[in-house]
């Protein structure tokens, strides 16, 4: 129950996100300009670059967390996270000298006019300032994930994702332009994990951070897995951040604003997803730690089947109605958004796949090879962004990025997963086919529904995706599903529906 309530939330607090950037989107272009929204692209490229300090001492949190949760060892979970707290703050200290360092160099190398160079450092000051306080807070959140409360995490998130939004709309209107952005991404980075920490104080048995209870000697324990942990960040930043920095190196700020728009719906599809499987990267750990073998064996494989039964029908609605969205979101203006979003939602399929084998090889010892797969994705997608963009424009940006996901993370990651497990990854494969095989109805219905009644406005575009959807739903039930998934799938729907349809009182809560 705990774990399908920390899915459920999760995906409620990022289909918030969705909404709010979906409308923020236009809102913001249309108060700023392409121009300044290119700008704003690229300051949160080199804001994303810093967050790199996070040296995956984040995913080390949780990891340790969730092992301490096993053994019920408090002082030693109170210890690490004291230890950790005392290095985020000294990475806080790095963070502002390397803003007040890199500022100038960043400003040459994108060779900004007076006035872009003016904004920019203002919007870097800004949100540099918020980083370097987010850092020792973050660490609130992480022991509550590990712990986990996502439900909680979750739930915090939300109202800041609806405070920037609010913040947002009301800066722009008042002409604050991107120092509003800025200081409204900043108000939410912060307030965000700080509004955790007494959640965390509340919940968790025995929780306490104080310097007194760091242990530098702990540091040695965390470091090795510190150390591949943030060198799969930093590649996952890369190839999430770098393009940015890349176009501008080769095309002008207008073709940095429309590939901003895909890169972004890619993004949140990607991250969409992931909230499935960070929910089960505890459950990993865990398991791991007690010598259930079954249990991470059913993650990489049932998880992702499952995973991809959500995924799918996004990514696949999405490339049929690429062209839609886009116009109907940003207007025709945009158009050139079209083809590399088709590109970027294909690459996104294979970010996907590899997501459960990630945890399972991070969480069981296998951080290395994550690492390493994810370096050498980032590594590959530069190396051909560079080759590309010049030849093929944001179509070669997004090229490279699929190029990347489908040979080292589709490819590598799973099979390094499945070898570790005592299995191959054609496993796995078997498992997807039904579920690639009920998409094929689902986008021939959309595509067919498009031809005949032409889409319009959003109204239009809602009841193609909910028709095909439907579709899709019911193909998934006959041919994915197994019996006892459609079975328990079946006595859920009813037992929920009996315990909430109108004029009757909850099972347990009737008055007789």
């Amino acid at each position: 129950m705990r774990i399908a309530v920390n899915i459920l939330s999760s995906y409620a607090r990022f289909l918030t996100g969705v909404v709010s950037v979906f409308l923020l989107t236009p809102f913001t272009l249309g108060m700023v300009g392409v121009e300044q929204f290119g700008l704003w692209s690229l300051t949160l490229a080199v804001i994303g670059v810093l967050g790199l300090l996070d040296l995956g001492l984040s995913t080390t949190a949780v990891k340790l967390v969730a092992e301490c949760a096993g053994t019920g060892d408090a002082r030693a979970r109170n210890e690490a996270l004291s230890t950790l707290a005392l290095v985020y703050s000294v990475l806080g200290l790095v963070c502002l000298i390397l803003v007040i360092a890199a500022v100038p160099s960043a400003i040459r190398a994108f060779d900004l006019t007076a006035a872009d160079a003016d904004t920019f450092r203002r919007v870097m000051a800004i949100g540099g300032a918020a980083l370097a306080l987010a850092f020792p807070l973050s660490i609130f959140r992480s022991a509550l994930i590990g712990a986990g409360r996502f439900d909680l995490v979750n739930g915090v998130e939300t109202v800041t994702i609806l405070l920037n939004a609010l913040l947002v709309v009301l800066l722009l209107k008042g002409g604050w332009g991107l120092t509003g952005l800025a200081f409204a991404y900043g108000t939410v980075l912060v307030a965000g994990p700080l509004a955790l920490a007494p959640v965390a104080y509340r919940v968790m048995k025995d929780f306490r951070i104080h310097p007194g209870l760091a242990r530098l000697e702990r540091l040695g324990e965390v470091a090795p897995l510190a150390i591949y942990f943030m060198l799969a960040n930093i590649a996952l930043l890369v190839s999430l951040r770098s393009d940015a920095l890349l176009i501008k190196a080769f095309l002008p700020l207008s073709a940095v604003a429309a590939f901003a728009i895909a890169a972004k719906i890619g993004e949140y599809c990607y991250l969409l997803n992931k909230q499935f499987s960070n929910a089960l990267m505890p459950l990993v750990s865990r398991s791991n730690g007690a010598g259930d073998q079954r249990a991470v064996q059913s993650v990489l494989v049932d998880g992702t089947r499952f995973l991809m039964m959500i995924a799918t029908p996004l990514l696949g609605l999405l490339f049929v109605h690429a062209e839609s969205v886009v116009y109907l979101w940003v207007g025709p203006e945009l158009g050139a958004v079209v083809l590399p979003l088709r590109i970027l939602l294909v690459a996104v399929f294979f970010s996907t796949l590899q997501l459960n084998a990630a945890n399972v090889l991070g969480m069981s010892g296998g951080h290395r090879g994550v690492a390493w797969t994810m370096i050498g994705s980032a590594a590959l997608n530069l190396l051909l962004s560079f080759l590309l963009i010049p030849r093929m424009g944001l179509a070669g940006a997004a090229l490279s990025t699929l190029i990347a996901a489908l040979v080292l993370e589709g490819g590598l990651m799973l099979f390094r997963a499945c070898r570790r497990q005592g299995f191959g990854p054609l496993r796995i494969l078997r498992e997807l086919i039904p579920v690639l095989a009920c998409a094929v109805p689902m986008a021939w219905l959309a595509h067919s529904l498009a031809a005949r009644w032409p889409i319009e406005s959003f109204v239009d575009l809602a009841v193609n995706a909910l028709l095909a959807l439907t579709c899709y739903t019911a193909a998934v039930s006959l041919v994915a599903l197994r019996k006892h998934e459609r079975r328990l799938a079946s006595d859920w729907i009813v037992r929920t529906w009996c315990d909430w349809r109108p004029g009757r009182a909850p099972e347990g809560r009737q008055h007789g």
